[in-house]
């Protein structure tokens, strides 16, 4: 094709028009972009959106809600604590938000008591709750810490060797007591020695696991107590049967003898020991609906309802598997004995009680009992594992009849956990610790023998 001078400068400036029209195109997109905004999150675990209860968090606020971050920004930091912070925003209109400085604000640093770069000061309703990690999970908890204000104590029966809401022992409750308390929960310790009596403005009273017997002054108090219309989270342990046998009889339950064990420890955990119980069969109840997952159970003791007080309304939480049973004789070396008294499962392991309250402006109108026939799932040595955080913390939110649930528990994203079963790793061990090394050996092996013959 003949390109004269003429045409040669048409293509000039055709070019020189196509790379402008390209140029004001993206100006004009760059233009939009800071004008408006619009996002979406495509990924399966939603890993750029906050959750649904967050989401149900910041619906429920009437008021401002204020966060002052303090990071540098230049800081890796920054640009985390920002879209963590806008996406917040982006379900809050109540919710505003800064980020200072802090290198350029240490007056402000030093008053405020900063302590590190990337914490977070949250002022909702004149009242303050610092972060100290930037995470949804910490931010969402000290939201909900403002939202239930000053509160009423959650108290914790001690004094005859009970499991401790704040002890660090292994038997007691110490961590479970802490994320109670980084959720608003207001732990107090109740010594009958030294108090007249239970404060009926509690949220509920925990007995978990005495080691002595009680006095009968004891007994009476917390008779009066629920009489009253007292909430009660009672976690039975070892002994309870017969030291317990008045509060036992009061709620019209029983106490099963033995410990409920579990055959296939072995095979489901990998340690031989019977009294390591898992279960995921939990009730539709409304303490529940956010436990997934199964959970550890260690030395249960299994309840029954043999004559249910007409005023309670009663209903199972957790159930056994069909094979595990109550042993009564040696739990080491468990074989099922019906003329001992042992029963087969499902055996109950839970059960939730109300009725409504007989005292005008007592509570919420409902008194609310959760027994658990086990005290070591929510201990520190155990609380970790499965969904036991998660079980417990549904059950005291439902006794301590909050007005909305609490958030879950933390749990991992989807991609970031890989569940396989039992037949898949004994395969991808043999596959990988046998026949691929098998395999090259036979390829090296051949190629050897390939060789020496050429």
């Amino acid at each position: 094709m003949f390109m004269d001078s003429k045409s040669r400068t048409w293509l000039r400036l055709q070019s020189v028009l196509l790379a402008l029209g390209v140029l004001l195109l993206l100006a004009l997109l760059a233009w939009l972009s800071l004008r408006y905004q619009w996002t979406t999150e495509w990924s399966d675990g939603r890993h750029h959106a906050v959750s649904a209860d967050t989401v149900e968090l910041l619906q429920a606020l009437d008021a401002p809600l204020e966060a002052v971050a303090f990071v540098p920004p230049d800081d890796v930091l920054h640009g985390h604590v920002e879209q963590l912070l806008q996406r917040y925003q982006r379900y809050a209109p109540e919710f505003r938000y800064r980020i200072i400085n802090p290198d350029a604000r240490p007056d402000l640093v030093r008053e405020l008591g900063i302590e590190s770069h990337g914490e977070i000061l949250l002022e909702y309703r004149g009242r303050q709750e610092r972060v100290a990690v930037p995470s949804e999970p910490r931010v969402s908890a000290a939201i909900q810490r403002l939202q239930r204000g000053p509160g009423r104590p959650l108290l914790y029966l001690t004094g005859h060797g009970e499991r401790s809401l704040e002890g660090e022992a292994n038997h007691d409750l110490g961590a479970f007591g802490t994320y109670l308390s980084e959720r608003g929960h207001q732990l107090q310790p109740l010594r009958p020695a030294a108090s007249p009596g239970i404060p009926l403005d509690a949220e509920m009273l925990v007995i978990a696991g005495p080691r002595a017997d009680w006095l009968p002054g004891v007994r009476q108090m917390i008779r009066n107590y629920l009489d009253a219309g007292g909430n009660l989270l009672w976690l039975v342990d070892h002994g309870d049967r017969e030291r317990m046998a008045f509060l036992v009889e009061y709620l019209g339950l029983e106490v099963l003898p033995g410990t409920v064990v579990e055959p296939q420890a072995e095979q489901l955990l990998g340690v031989n020991d019977p009294r390591l119980l898992v279960t995921d069969d939990y009730a539709d109840h409304p303490g529940l609906q956010r436990v997934q997952g199964i959970s550890l159970f260690v030395g249960a003791q299994a309840l029954e309802i043999p004559k249910p007080d007409a005023g309670w309304s009663l209903q199972p939480l957790i159930m056994s598997e069909i094979r595990h049973w109550n042993e009564t004789g040696d739990v080491d070396q468990p074989r099922f004995d019906a003329a001992a008294g042992e029963r087969r499962g499902p055996l109950l392991l839970g059960v939730s009680m109300s009725r409504p309250l007989e005292r005008e402006g007592a509570g919420d109108g409902e008194q609310r009992v959760v027994v658990v026939g086990n005290a070591d799932f929510l201990s520190n040595a155990y609380l970790g594992n499965g969904a036991n955080l998660q079980l417990g913390v549904g059950l005291v939110d439902w006794v301590a009849a909050a007005e909305r649930p609490g958030l879950v528990a933390g749990r991992a994203s989807l991609d970031q956990r890989l569940d396989m079963s039992q037949a898949l790793l004994l395969l991808m061990g043999f596959g990988f610790l046998l026949v691929l090394p098998g395999l090259y050996v036979a390829v090296a092996g051949w190629l050897w023998w390939r060789r020496k013959r050429a």
